[in-house]
């Protein structure tokens, strides 16, 4: 069941892929004609290209065997200059970013494999998306502060792999520390039940997921926390919740 079911989800995803690329692809290329093909001009427009790509994944293709649910637990406007962190479970959690409340067309600092994707990895380098894995800390810092003083959010797993299950893995002080220099709020995101959507193996399973934003931890509260004690904040905020949106998960089947 679980194999036929992933053929099912994968096709209709590749489906939804083409469509949509045959969509965009000829809008961007009209976009850069326009302004000249300069890069400042046209990543903004290939973020919200990939954020559309992740909105039509998530709502579209998957169903109806996967549902997703979005919730914002912060009563806060959307964030523009802010580094969101979200916990880390599964290969789907870089799609679901899309479906968070936000200002801006985000960008993500990604391990090497999603820049690697047909589609999302082509527009991921020509959005400035950050490959931690082959950029060095003093390249990712400037990058990532620029991006910010620019008003882009970017979002961050700071696990730095997907744990693969319910259990969250240590968090690395890297974008914490960027934050804090910045001068920027952090806002965490939690995501829940898509530990096997898909699994470490790939394959998919249906069910539901859960997303919610939390309240930010202010600008200024990020400065004065120490590192250590600021990234052991938010990831034991984040640890809570998800305990809390697993159990939910549980009673509504």
């Amino acid at each position: 069941m679980t194999v036929i079911l992933s053929v099912i989800v994968y096709l209709q995803m590749f489906v939804c892929g083409v469509i949509y690329c045959a969509i965009a692809l000829p809008a961007l290329l009209v976009y850069a004609v326009c302004v000249g093909f300069r890069g400042e001009r046209t990543a903004p427009m290939v973020r919200r290209l990939i954020l559309y790509f992740g909105k039509t994944m998530i709502f579209v293709a998957i169903r109806p065997y996967v549902r997703v649910r979005v919730e914002d637990a912060s009563g806060e406007p959307p964030e523009g200059k802010a580094v969101f962190v979200l916990n880390h479970r599964s290969a789907s959690d870089p799609f679901l970013v899309a479906s968070v409340p936000m200002a801006v067309a985000p960008v993500q600092a990604v391990n090497g494999w999603p820049m690697r994707l047909p589609f999302f990895g082509f527009f991921a380098r020509y959005g400035h998306y950050l490959d931690v894995t082959k950029v060095p800390y003093e390249e990712t810092r400037e990058k990532t502060l620029q991006l910010l003083r620019e008003g882009v959010p970017v979002f961050v797993f700071p696990e730095g792999t997907r744990s693969g299950g319910k259990h969250m893995n240590q968090f690395h002080g890297t974008f914490f520390r960027i934050a804090k220099e910045a001068g920027v709020p952090i806002v965490p995101v939690a995501i829940a039940g898509n530990e096997k959507i898909p699994d470490r193996k790939f394959r998919m399973s249906p069910g539901r997921i859960l997303v919610r934003r939390l309240p930010r931890i202010p600008a200024e509260t990020v400065q004065v926390t120490p590192l250590f004690k600021l990234k052991e904040m938010v990831r034991n905020r984040l640890m809570e919740e998800t305990r809390q949106m697993d159990e939910e998960l549980s009673h509504h089947g």
